[in-house]
């Protein structure tokens, strides 16, 4: 509401290290960057690969990719980490004041979480690049009290690869009092009787709606079993890429790294691989899926999807 609840900061460092040696990924990681911490974390890595071969079918092997050099970063027309603090407070509270006059709202909450990662990636391939991102969300939410009921609403803002600008021109401001009263009648609305109804998806459902039916089961490790964790696997099989009618004749969905303001947009994978545009479903049909440099062969793809 009118106050300062917490406010946070966290920093995290280190090297990863991945290794192929006789056929087998092994990977290791550590913070220490002093004296031998490396290189005894690539001998691990190796050890790892080694002890993991006698389970593989088949040794790994990389899609071909040109080796790489370069710089990139999010475009951003000012880093939320050199905004002060007391700006971003004051942006906060000056929210409350357009919302705590409609009748029945007890409470609001807002927040902006901003984080900024930095990646050097080197490959004994000879690529060498080096990215910058980052990513920020601002949000807000309003609750209504009445005869012990509640109900929130809050504004739908995605998080978004960009600067501090992104929260200064967000819809947040001029949007609160609506968020409010939506809120009220949303509390004072009659129950829904039973029987059958016309449904309407807002674009914000369809984000989540499409990342779980489209996002993750076009994974090649899950439609290959090897992924299995929070998502499951996939109803895909390899066979079905040309052919699974996915959706509607009128839909195409495709995959897009590149696109200004992605969460997961750069310029190169974390292989080196550039990143790209491809299609996922074509008229309605699967005609593409997420690939990797050690999974493109998988399915007779000569290079990775990035």
């Amino acid at each position: 509401e009118d106050h300062v609840v917490g406010v946070g900061a966290g920093e995290t460092y280190g090297i990863g290290i991945r290794v192929i040696a006789d056929g087998a990924w092994g990977f290791a990681a550590t913070g220490n960057l002093a004296g031998t911490s490396v290189e005894e974390t690539a001998r691990k890595a190796v050890a790892i690969a080694k002890a993991a071969r006698p389970a593989l079918k088949k040794p790994v092997a990389l899609a071909p990719v040109a080796p790489a050099k370069g710089t990139w970063r999010t475009s951003a027309e000012l880093d939320p980490f050199n905004v002060p603090l007391k700006d971003k407070a004051e942006w906060l509270l000056a929210l409350w004041p357009l919302v705590k006059d409609v009748p029945n709202v007890k409470f609001a909450s807002g927040s902006i979480n901003a984080m900024s990662e930095h990646k050097l990636f080197a490959s004994s391939e000879g690529t060498l690049v080096e990215q910058s991102q980052i990513r920020i969300m601002p949000a807000f939410s309003v609750t209504a009290v009445d005869a012990g009921q509640f109900e929130s609403r809050a504004a739908e803002v995605p998080p978004m690869q960009a600067g501090w600008e992104y929260v200064t021109q967000c819809s947040i401001p001029k949007n609160a009092k609506s968020l409010a009263e939506d809120a009220v009648k949303k509390l004072k609305a009659a129950s829904v009787t039973p029987g059958k109804k016309d449904l309407i998806l807002a674009p914000s459902n369809l984000w989540l709606t499409i990342h779980e039916s489209v996002g993750h089961p076009t994974e090649l490790d899950r439609i290959m079993g090897l992924e299995a964790n929070f998502a499951g696997t996939s109803f895909i099989t390899p066979d079905k890429i040309g052919k699974l009618e996915y959706a509607s004749k009128i839909v195409t969905l495709y995959a897009d790294k590149t696109v200004a303001g992605g969460l997961a947009s750069c310029q190169w994978d974390d292989d080196g691989v550039p990143t790209q545009k491809w299609d996922l479903v074509k008229d309605g049909v699967l005609v593409g899926v997420q690939t990797t440099r050690d999974q493109a062969a998988w399915i007779g793809e000569k290079e990775s999807r990035g």
